[in-house]
């Protein structure tokens, strides 16, 4: 199929946008409800395939002191938008989160539960829009049931037509934010990957964590690439898809576009990302030292 099965549910701006069809319009409605944001509460917040479990991984060391533990890291980091799923309820699994809770979410800046006077803190992470239109195609051929073609894709995603909204509604509010708000910390993906242990001392800093050499040295060797894809309690392959399509980690790389991007097709998100960005004081890095805008 060329669409991806979705749920409709308020964007909080008077329209709609489309969740995977597992999310629907109740589950938000609890979460807006009961879910009350505590002190010391840490949100991994991504617009999708945007190196969300990648932070979530340095988050969870960083806060365990290295320790990796038995949980999977969807039990450490529970995805913030499925707790009404949760056996017994979306309250009770809260009862059983240890003192300092780390959640994950890829929700927009308005459906974002507000901080309020805690002393939670949001890690937000953004990468380049065509790595993640890429690596969006594949995630949605390897577990959302997408049948369709590359070029097909592409115009699902030029148009907005796939799960959590547009892009740069996305990112950009969050952005805006964080230039505002001191317990927002906006990273760039491009910018872990060049300087892997320079920013997970970033992120112990934000996180207010005493974080020497050796600790950050642990966190960048277990959450590289060949250790995530290896470790039973990260790697994912508890998610069910499709045993012929990539793996949930599956390069990883700055610019990997540039393998499935006809010219076209990357003069046409050049032009929209040109569009969208500009003025905003926000560049990306695209592989190769393009950097726009």
């Amino acid at each position: 199929m060329t669409e991806m099965q979705s749920n409709l549910v308020k964007d909080g701006k008077d329209g709609q946008i489309k969740f995977p069809i597992f999310i629907s319009q109740a589950d938000m409605d609890l979460i807006e409800k009961e879910f009350v944001p505590k002190d010391g509460d840490v949100f991994v917040v991504t617009y999708p395939r945007s190196g969300t479990t990648w932070t979530e991984q340095m988050v969870h060391l960083l806060v365990n002191n290295g320790v990796q533990g038995e949980q999977r890291l969807t039990d450490a980091v529970p995805w913030l938008e499925t707790l009404p799923h949760r056996p017994n309820g979306m309250l009770e699994f809260l009862k059983t989160m240890p003192r300092r809770r780390l959640f994950t979410s890829h929700l927009p800046y308005p459906l974002m539960p507000r901080l309020n006077n805690t002393t939670a803190k949001i890690v937000y992470v953004a990468r380049n829009l065509k790595d993640v239109a890429i690596s969006t195609y594949f995630h949605n051929q390897s577990k959302g049931g997408y049948e369709g073609t590359w070029e097909e894709h592409f115009q699902l995603f030029l148009t907005s037509d796939v799960g959590f909204g547009p892009y740069f509604d996305h990112i950009l509010p969050w952005w805006q934010a964080s230039q505002k708000d001191k317990n927002i910390l906006f990273l760039k993906y491009e910018d872990m990957k060049h300087d892997h242990a320079g920013n997970v001392a970033k992120l112990a800093s934000f996180l207010d964590l005493q974080a020497d050499s050796q600790l950050i040295d642990k966190v960048v060797a277990l959450s590289s690439f060949q250790s995530m894809t290896s470790n039973e309690t990260t790697n994912f392959d508890w998610i069910p898809q499709k045993a012929d399509k990539p793996k949930h980690f599956r390069k990883g790389d700055i610019g990997d576009w540039r393998n499935h991007f006809s010219a076209e097709q990357s003069r046409q998100m050049d032009t929209l990302f040109m569009e969208k960005m500009k003025s905003t004081g926000l560049q990306f890095d695209f592989g190769d030292d393009v950097i726009m805008p």
